[in-house]
């Protein structure tokens, strides 16, 4: 599928999730066919949302199949185990998760798209629940007091010692979660590529130089009775110049690099006509297209 197909769908599947159309968001996500591992992710988390644990496993292994090193992949995927009572592999998945962060206490997804902070304490406090489940207690606590000394933040510190009370009485505790909503979104500015862009521009009216000539379009010059006094060096100027010289009527205001701002009263000159009315024109050295309106009255 081609990159800017793939940004489309991309983009259309993020806008359709931001507003709560998670079904719509779950068909564009998966209408890009050989989907990459950030692809898989929202595809998987979409399916979260709609309560299809089966096919949000499937999502979130092919997220790990495509980059084993994308420690939210694991710990999404671990959510989902965890969810369907799978504490074992949500255990593995987990501690998966925990070494991926290499001795980091965080990773900030945002500079790959994806608004989420990952936190070395949040995956112990999830690898302790697992543990508890299992009626792993010892390991439980080793990794709630972990986990409780690699808080990052307040709130951290008051759910691991709310987890800690509960796990004294051998009871189990919520697990951390992702938020819902949090996708990977597309790089900014291949989706402004999409934009569909006008590279000729506007149409821009050029007429004959000839004074008193009231032709306007891309015909050649009109032919003269006479040339008055001092315009010879004028036209000679002009005879060693490329191109069909035109002066421009109103002014043109570029909207990319390739195109040229002229003014009125601005001399272009023309080498190539198109038969669509667009020509290509020389002015100030540089070549570029330019459209002609060709209004049946129009004087320089």
């Amino acid at each position: 599928m081609a990159l800017v197909e793939i940004m489309r769908l991309w983009s259309e599947g993020v806008a359709a999730a931001d507003k709560g159309d998670w079904t719509n968001a779950l068909k564009s996500f998966t209408s890009i066919t050989d989907p990459r591992s950030k692809i898989c992710f929202n595809i998987g988390c979409c399916h979260l949302v709609l309560g299809d644990l089966h096919e949000a496993e499937k999502a979130f292994t092919s997220t790990i199949e495509k980059d084993n090193h994308l420690a939210v992949g694991y710990f999404q995927r671990g959510s989902v185990l965890f969810k369907k009572g799978m504490y074992s592999q949500a255990l593995r998945d987990w501690a998966r998760c925990f070494t991926e962060l290499r001795g980091n206490h965080l990773i900030d997804y945002k500079i790959l798209g994806l608004t989420y902070k990952l936190y070395s304490c949040e995956i112990l406090y999830n690898v302790a629940l697992a543990n508890a489940k299992l009626g792993n207690w010892a390991k439980a606590e080793e990794n709630l007091v972990l986990a409780l000394s690699q808080k990052a933040e307040p709130r951290h510190g008051t759910k691991i010692e709310k987890a800690m009370q509960e796990m004294l009485k051998q009871k189990d505790f919520p697990p951390t979660e992702m938020p819902k909503g949090r996708l990977f979104q597309p790089n900014e500015k291949l989706v402004e590529q999409l934009e569909k862009k006008d590279y000729l521009g506007k149409a821009t009216v050029v007429a004959s130089v000839i004074d008193k000539d009231n032709f306007s379009g891309f015909a050649p010059l009109q032919p003269q009775a006479s040339i008055r006094h001092g315009e010879e060096s004028f036209w000679c100027l002009f005879s060693t110049l490329q191109g069909q010289p035109h002066r421009v009527l109103f002014e043109f205001t570029p909207e990319t690099i390739e195109e040229l701002k002229v003014m009125p009263g601005n001399i272009v000159f023309v080498l190539k006509k198109g038969d669509d009315n667009w020509s290509t024109v020389l002015f100030n050295g540089k070549v570029s297209l330019m459209a002609l309106l060709m209004p049946e009255s129009m004087t320089c």
